[in-house]
């Protein structure tokens, strides 16, 4: 009975009512992608999902995303004795926002990626919310 009042829960949350239940059929793709939304195609997609690396660049951008990548200046949050240096460049502290997109190494690389994808524009910075 649990489970049944969980999956009602479920379908309430993504707005569904009796009768779209009855005529989807229990489509769990047509679930999946209601209780999803609608997201729109953002330029850079084909850098981070068309790749040969993808579930592993794919999961780096999430973690990056969400400010959980494990760099030096959240370690050091963690009151974790580690020198803050940055691992490829060694002339600033290891940030998301270095490590990604100030770091020269890091500039060239995605320089060189967006050049590879035909996106002719600058690099960004990445959103401060995450420092």
């Amino acid at each position: 009975m649990s489970k049944i009042m969980k999956a009602k829960k479920t379908f309430e949350e993504a707005n569904f009512n009796h009768e779209d239940i009855r005529k989807m059929n229990c489509s769990i793709k047509q679930i999946y992608h209601k209780l999803r939304g609608n997201f729109s195609k953002v330029s850079w997609r084909r850098v981070v999902c068309s790749n040969a690396g993808c579930p592993r660049w794919t999961f780096i951008l999430t973690m990056t995303a969400h400010g959980k990548l494990y760099t030096k200046d959240r370690l050091r949050k963690w009151e974790i004795q580690i020198d803050q240096e940055c691992v490829l460049c060694r002339q600033a502290s290891e940030t998301i926002q270095h490590l990604f997109f100030e770091c020269s190494y890091a500039a060239e690389l995605w320089g060189n990626l967006l050049v590879w994808q035909g996106i002719r524009r600058p690099i960004y910075r990445w959103a401060e919310e995450l420092a």
